[in-house]
């Protein structure tokens, strides 16, 4: 893991490249790569951040924002006023102008994983009004029949393809949802090119789903009431969208669709459990999405998850988001288990990452092939960090708050210092924690528990409760620098 950090964030840290580059930013690749790869991408940029963090860094991390939001000041192809105003490109590069697509919209998100593990309110003052211009956009832009749904789209083709393959880079790009894709004009201004997609996705509508859920927390704690409440309505009709119209009562599973038509498009891929990630899919399609991605004759390959069911025309193990298995999507779909309490197989999920970067050397790939789990792609990808990511929510328990503790099985002995919080287990029923900063933890041991759970501080119970029901887990306040004990007493 330690030479997973390295390779796939200290090497991928790159000076400023003026003018469309003017602060520090991290690459896809190394910075003796001189190809396209010396950019700044949207979403892969999120989970190396994540990971970065903890290093107590705040400086570096408002930079990398500074990149995003220097684009939506900047961009000559998209001046305030206009329709164009607010996108953030796929790759924010060193010359101007910027490309004219987007990517997978999870700008939010990633600033408040930052923000829960740093505490640095500056971040969230400098971010928030340029977040809210680029979630505007996208939920206007790409949401052209305001269903609440979300589509692909691009101004212009980019350098390396037409100007329909330019709109799937927005996403998973030769996942087989997107092989009918045509662009058409927008349905009600009369002005401008055909730019717009004629399919729903879910994948897209899940990552803006997640940006308006961290959105709605962040404007909660600096008091930004009325920017609260936008997000809220946004994020109920996204809900209510994605339950009623994507999901298919019959084969239990979400589907993207045809815009126009509202049909679905049945294919069957790992778009489908990003309701998860998102919080959108209810308790009952939670638990059949769980059901088939644990089918080994479905996703659960010897290295799960395939983007793509191996019982698909179009699966290929190699195939690029076709049955090929990916870190970052990976990473996702078990914080969306971590979320609806699947926690054994979220950390099974992580067991198998685990192996592949151990069968690599301690290296980790792109993608790999889904099926034998063989290494395909660019070795040391960025977001290859997402797997470190994946063992902190498992193997430590500390979820995606960094504020929720979910005590693993046969856990005593390990100890993590992530930054201003440190994790340790002196036995299998007991952790102890420390945060730098002001802290509501809450601990979770997972399973009906006939016992108390206590909370200690310098040797006096501030706190005790005796779990009733299914739920067997206990908040409590906790101050900076002080190390707190939270254990189960089992009866005698």
């Amino acid at each position: 893991m330690h030479d997973l950090y390295i390779d796939c964030t200290f090497d991928k840290l790159w000076e400023p490249a003026l003018p469309g580059l003017p602060y520090r930013f991290f690459s896809i690749s190394g910075a003796d790569d001189t190809s396209y790869a010396k950019c700044q991408l949207l979403w892969d940029t999120m989970f190396v951040l994540n990971a970065w963090a903890p290093l107590d860094d705040d400086p570096l991390a408002c930079d990398v924002f500074r990149n995003y939001w220097n684009v939506i000041d900047n961009n000559p192809e998209a001046p305030k006023g206009t329709y164009r105003y607010g996108m953030v490109p796929c790759t924010t590069k060193p010359d101007l102008p910027q490309d004219g697509y987007s990517q997978i919209p999870i700008l939010a998100w990633g600033c408040l994983m930052v923000y829960n593990q740093t505490h640095d309110r500056a971040l969230l003052d400098l971010c928030l009004p340029y977040l809210d211009a680029f979630l505007t956009w996208y939920a206007t832009e790409r949401d052209v029949d305001d269903d609440g749904l979300i589509e692909y789209g691009a101004y212009k083709k980019c350098s390396i393809a037409d100007i329909v393959q330019t709109a799937r880079f927005e996403t998973f790009d030769f996942t087989p949802t997107l092989d009918g894709l045509r662009l058409t004009e927008h349905p009600t201004r009369g002005t401008g090119g055909a730019w717009y997609g004629n399919i729903e996705g879910v994948d897209q509508t899940c990552f803006l789903a997640m940006s308006e859920r961290a959105m709605i927390e962040m404007c909660q704690r600096t008091g930004r009431i009325e920017l609260m409440k936008k997000y809220e309505r946004n994020l109920d009709k996204r809900t209510e969208a994605i339950r009623t119209k994507m999901w298919d009562p019959e084969t239990k599973f979400f589907y993207s669709l045809d815009r126009d038509t509202d049909k679905p498009i049945r294919a069957r891929t790992l778009q489908g459990f990003l309701p998860l990630t998102a919080g959108m899919a209810s308790v009952e399609q939670a638990g059949e999405l769980v059901r088939q991605l644990t089918d080994p004759s479905l996703f659960w390959s010897k290295y799960p998850v395939t983007t793509s069911a191996m019982n698909e025309p179009t699966f290929r193990p190699d195939g690029f988001w076709r049955g090929d298995v990916w870190p970052p999507t990976n990473y996702l779909i078990a914080l969306g288990l971590d979320r609806y309490g699947y926690y054994d197989v979220a950390r099974e999920m992580a067991d198998k990452m685990l192996e592949l970067v151990r069968k690599h050397d301690g290296h980790a790939h792109e993608r790999y092939n889904g099926v034998e789990g063989r290494g395909l792609g660019v070795k040391d990808y960025c977001w290859g960090v997402a797997i470190w990511s994946m063992l902190v929510n498992t193997h430590y328990g500390v979820q995606e708050d960094y504020r929720t503790i979910v005590v693993p099985p046969h856990a005593k002995g390990r100890k993590l210092k992530l930054g201003k919080l440190e994790v340790t287990y002196p036995t299998d029923t007991s952790v102890e924690l420390k945060s730098a900063f002001q802290r509501e933890f809450k601990v979770v041991f997972p399973g009906k528990l006939n016992a108390e759970i206590q909370v200690q501080c310098d040797g006096a119970t501030i706190k005790s409760v005796k779990p009733a029901g299914a739920l067997s887990e206990i908040s409590f306040t906790a101050l900076p620098g002080k190390t707190y004990r939270v254990a189960k007493s089992e009866p005698s």
